[in-house]
């Protein structure tokens, strides 16, 4: 996960990328609601095709709680409190489009909900809130400017759909050969740090899980999400269900102590049965991270909802 000053580093870049040499950066401090600024028609936003003259600020919202959205009240009121800062810009003439750029994720609905809040304002013809999935598509055209990044800040793994079908088969296999209860009940998201104490997560395994998977889990959700890849999707949850099964059975069979040992078990020993998997290695642990933050894997706070491993 980016620090905030990487982040704003990210969208500077970025954004000179998509607007032009012409972009100006205001260092970190009071900006008076202005990350950068952008006078003219811009080279690539939000298209090559579709650029118009204007006055553009851009704004980087970062967050550091795992798995920030849109919807967050913290966001949404502090965004409210954007518009007199955007207000005052129109009136000074010195903004007529608005872009935010937030490494949350972001809805349709949430999307819409900013397009309508910052759409009433007089004076402002264009307004844009670019969320993590958006970032990622325009990262996945520009890899140049995340390859700028150390190993250690930019992100270590990058799926294709190719190869993310092929995890999601292999390691449905994989998990089949275990035994396992099937759950078919839905599990309420979590805070992160609640679920660790119930399942006895450690802080350094937690701090790994943000580093390297995190980043990755929006390419899987978006992957997942995608009508045409419904199939993939069953598959992942029958995956999920099986793989719950066998972490419960390592438990109590003493096989394990801890359930983070349990996905280091079942990543070592899966990746033992393919050799093409030696270099995939990480794939593997964003994979099973993934599920675990996403409540398919791990133990509820809910008793009534609680996986039971």
């Amino acid at each position: 996960m980016l620090y905030w000053q990487e982040f704003e580093e990210l969208v500077r870049a970025l954004g000179l990328r998509l607007f032009g040499a012409g972009l100006t950066s205001f260092k970190a401090g009071k900006d008076g609601g202005r990350d950068a600024r952008f006078e003219g028609i811009p080279d690539a936003w939000p298209s090559k095709a579709t650029g118009s003259h204007g006055k553009y600020v851009l704004q980087s919202k970062h967050t550091g709680g795992a798995q920030g959205c849109c919807s967050d009240s913290d966001f949404k009121t502090h965004m409210k409190g954007e518009t007199k800062k955007v207000k005052r810009l129109i009136a000074d003439q010195e903004l007529s489009h608005y872009v935010v750029f937030t490494n949350r994720t972001k809805s349709a609905a949430e999307d819409e909900d900013f397009r309508k809040t910052f759409g009433k304002l007089k004076g402002l013809s264009e307004a844009w809130l670019v969320g993590t999935e958006h970032l990622h598509g325009l990262l996945s055209e520009h890899g140049d400017i995340w390859d700028r990044y150390d190993e250690d800040v930019r992100t270590p793994v990058r799926f294709n759909r190719d190869d993310l079908i092929k995890i999601i088969h292999d390691f449905s296999d994989f998990v089949k050969q275990g035994d396992g209860q099937p759950r078919t009940d839905i599990l309420n998201h979590l805070k992160l740090e609640e679920k660790n104490k119930l399942n006895g997560i450690s802080a350094p395994y937690f701090a790994d899980l943000q580093r390297h998977s995190m980043p990755q889990f929006d390419q899987i959700r978006s992957f997942l999400s995608n009508p045409r890849n419904e199939e993939h999707l069953d598959l992942y949850r029958d995956t999920a269900d099986d793989l719950r099964g066998r972490l419960r059975a390592m438990l109590a069979q003493g096989t394990v102590d801890r359930l983070e040992d349990g996905f280091e078990r079942v990543r070592q020993d899966f990746i033992a049965t393919d050799d093409k998997l030696q270099r995939k290695k990480r794939w593997v642990r964003v994979f099973l991270d993934n599920m675990y933050s996403t409540c398919d894997i791990g133990q509820n706070v809910d008793p009534a909802q609680a996986s039971k491993t």
